[in-house]
């Protein structure tokens, strides 16, 4: 089996990892500091040090213009893409917003859709899940539970939020709650329809499919779930060696069915220096290929053009 991997040496414990969208830029969290690279290229594009403890979640907007953190220090940050890409390298960009609102560490964050006029939402360990407009900053909504918050997500229609606690079970937020109030607490023996039980541990992720009607979740009890949202009953259990960190679901990419269907994709050596800083021995080195199957000879098509096609792809799939 011709697989060959790419190991990236950083320069501490990755704490969180993510990818834009559009397949084009890679964000790391290393302690406090935020590590942006040029995929294409390997180029280490810029370090932001707005953080004063350790990072523990990013995500990028739908669209790729925006991305979020989240760390220890109880801040969310709100960054602009094309903000830090021109921002000098000796200088530190300021984010577009500061979100200081929550009193413990953020140990979530996901993105509606809808680019830079998103809504966001963040989980921390104070009890709290907030709902956030991107655009002004704005806090929509703060939600109160009788446990600290994990995991957070939002279905595709942005009718629900699903809040993962520390004691293993899966809170259902209406949004679109009447009357609209923007401080509420989540009552779990009023509202127990809305609660998923079956964890035994604490939850680490979630995951909405895209028709709204499947919840994935993940949990240190070394499970992962998959749930019918309306009748909140398990499908499914999946046993795993020990604790789920991570899982999610993703749209099928075209070929994935195809037995021709080879994919290659080349990814050069990522730099630990940041751009136009490294030696010349490392701008002269040659990078590497990762390969996920068989050797298929390439047609030519550079990175960039590989990325916009799967992009484009993939949004024609989700408007199906």
């Amino acid at each position: 089996q011709d697989q060959l991997q790419q190991k990236i040496i950083c320069p501490g414990p990755v704490t969180c990892l993510t990818a834009s969208p559009n397949g084009l830029y890679i964000l790391a969290g290393v302690a406090e500091s935020i590590y942006l690279w040029e995929v294409s290229n390997g180029n280490l594009l810029a370090i932001l040090n707005r953080h004063y403890q350790d990072l523990t979640c990013l995500c990028f907007t739908d669209d790729s213009s925006h991305f979020l953190s989240g760390a220890k220090d109880c801040l969310a940050l709100v960054w602009n893409l094309y903000s830090v890409l021109q921002a000098e390298p000796s200088q530190i960009p300021d984010p577009r917003h500061v979100w200081s609102r929550h009193s413990l560490p953020i140990t979530d964050l996901c993105c509606g859709f809808g680019g830079p006029l998103a809504r966001a939402a963040t989980a921390s360990l104070d009890q709290t899940a907030k709902l956030w407009e991107i655009s002004s900053g704005e806090l929509l909504l703060s939600v109160l539970f009788d446990v600290g918050i994990m995991a957070v997500t939002l279905d595709l229609s942005e009718y629900h939020m699903f809040c993962g606690g520390m004691d293993g079970s899966i809170f259902q937020v209406d949004l679109c709650a009447w009357p609209v109030q923007r401080d509420r607490t989540f009552q779990t023996e009023r509202e127990n329809g809305k609660v998923f039980k079956g964890h035994r541990n604490q939850v680490t992720c979630l995951s909405v499919s895209t028709d709204g009607s499947l919840l994935l979740s993940g949990s240190h009890d070394e499970t992962v779930r998959l749930w019918d949202i309306q009748s909140k009953q398990c499908l499914k259990t999946m046993n795993h060696k020990g604790p789920v960190t991570n899982a999610f679901i993703v749209l099928a990419p075209a070929n994935m069915f195809n037995p021709d269907g080879k994919p290659s994709v080349p990814l050069p050596k990522f730099s630990k220096h940041l751009h136009g800083t490294e030696s010349n021995d490392e701008q002269g080195s040659e990078g590497v290929t990762l390969r996920l199957g068989l050797h298929q000879q390439e047609s030519g098509e550079s990175y960039l053009e590989k990325a916009e096609k799967m992009y484009s792809q993939m949004y024609s799939t989700r408007e199906k």
